[in-house]
């Protein structure tokens, strides 16, 4: 294949190679946007369930009904092993990224449907869905830069 022959095989479909490439940016945008959202909540997710996990241990080890210190062993080591363990935070790290991704997907579900559609069909669907992700983001831009569609706060 020439070089020649590559430069005109773009020219001749340089609209279908745009309306790919805008389909792909938005799906790298909610992508982008997801993951990002996935790791805060994972974080959240598991220093929560942490939380929990130590207070319930911690509150064990703090009330005895009689003064065994056999039964005070056993409940300090268990509180103990509770603190030094890792592996209920990475189970955790896990599902809170689940959450946190799949909560943003459906978040932007509009572009997300829309940029698929504008990779995955041909001709008119494509085309019309490249111009609808268009006015969305114009429409986004506008409601989030300008602030204009937006609801006035109590003290406005």
């Amino acid at each position: 294949m020439r070089l020649g022959s590559i430069a005109t095989t773009i020219k001749n479909n340089a609209g279908k190679y745009l309306k790919k490439g805008v389909g792909l940016a938005a799906l790298g945008l909610v992508g982008y946007e997801s993951h990002y959202l996935g790791k805060i909540q994972a974080d959240r997710y598991a220093t929560e369930k942490d939380a929990l996990a130590t207070g319930r241990y911690l509150n064990n080890t703090l009330y005895n009904n009689d003064l065994s210190p056999v039964r005070q062993g056993i409940k300090q080591t268990a509180y103990e092993w509770e603190m030094d363990q890792g592996w209920r935070r990475f189970f955790n790290l896990g599902i809170g990224y689940v959450k946190g991704f799949c909560s943003m997907l459906v978040n932007n579900v509009i572009p997300l449907g829309l940029g698929l559609a504008t990779v995955f069909t041909k001709g008119k669907a494509s085309t019309i869905s490249a111009i609808a992700l268009g006015v969305y983001a114009v429409g986004s831009v506008i409601k989030n830069f300008f602030g204009i569609g937006v609801p006035k706060g109590p003290l406005q």
